[in-house]
């Protein structure tokens, strides 16, 4: 979790973090198991069509916004987080946490698109990354800004267990202490969105959460790594540019009602009681 925007957050957001938010409005949450997937499902499979690839290089931009209080399209903000980044005062460019939004391209020390779910994990695969397609290659749920050297030697790996920073590990990658959260969620919402296209299992190493097709690595993850403001401000713009939200960034506990394991927070504070 981004630590500093955790605190804020939770100082200057408390009416958010316990309200349902009113896209929700009509689904059963007394619904668990595959039922609330379904629902789930069907709600978050409408979306703005005409989304492409390329526009996630500016949307990033408010997304991704190092300044969550300036995620508006007047922002002051030059920065953007870097997933799997962690440190910014040292001489490597490669690990870095933020970096300048016009430092967007292909070569070292500036940043890309990173496809969380790999595109090649997918069954069948999500296609190539013209900037003119639309679809699930172009999902900015799935998307998030990555350093060009460090988007490279993640390239397809699976996520897998480790801790500490961000790197190889256990036969796949670790997304970091602080990003681990974020991944998770984010595969959940793949494959609630997407279903058989993007299982767990073909982006994850782990066993199964009992007879469901989640993994008790990405579960867990989702307990350990809560939601920070910069995810809840990605999700509030997206809904405004894509249509849609990731649920799981609303409520954790929605991921333990539907697969179940150890139980993740429940911001609304009404679904633990069933």
């Amino acid at each position: 979790m981004k630590i500093k925007l955790l605190i804020t957050f939770l100082l200057i957001s408390t009416n958010l973090i316990f309200a349902q938010e009113s896209y929700y409005n009509g689904i059963d949450f007394s619904q668990n198991g595959q039922t609330l997937y379904t629902a789930l499902q069907n709600k978050i499979s409408n979306y703005n069509t005409a989304f492409t690839y390329g526009d996630n290089r500016d949307t990033m931009k408010t997304t991704d916004d190092e300044d969550f209080n300036d995620a508006d399209n007047n922002d002051t903000s030059t920065t953007v987080w870097l997933i799997y980044g962690y440190n910014d005062t040292d001489a490597s460019c490669i690990n870095d946490r933020t970096r300048n939004e016009n430092l967007f391209g292909g070569s070292n020390c500036e940043y890309n698109r990173e496809h969380v779910f790999a595109r090649s994990l997918a069954v069948p695969e999500m296609g190539d990354t013209s900037n003119s397609n639309t679809g699930i290659v172009a999902d900015p749920h799935n998307i998030r800004p990555s350093d060009v050297q460090f988007n490279n030697q993640r390239g397809s790996l699976k996520f897998a267990t480790g801790s500490g920073n961000a790197g190889p590990s256990n036969g796949g990658w670790y997304p970091g202490d602080e990003w681990k959260g974020d991944v998770a969620r984010m595969m959940m919402y793949m494959y609630t969105r997407y279903d058989d296209q993007c299982k767990p299992e073909y982006v994850g190493i782990g066993a199964l959460q009992g007879t469901t097709e989640m993994l008790q690595l990405f579960l867990q993850w989702n307990v350990d790594d809560p939601v920070s403001a910069f995810e809840y401000q990605k999700n509030q713009y997206l809904e405004t540019v894509y249509g849609n939200r990731n649920p799981f960034i609303d409520n954790p506990y929605l991921a333990t009602k539907i697969w179940g394991g150890t139980a993740a927070e429940d911001k609304w504070g009404t679904l633990g009681i069933d």
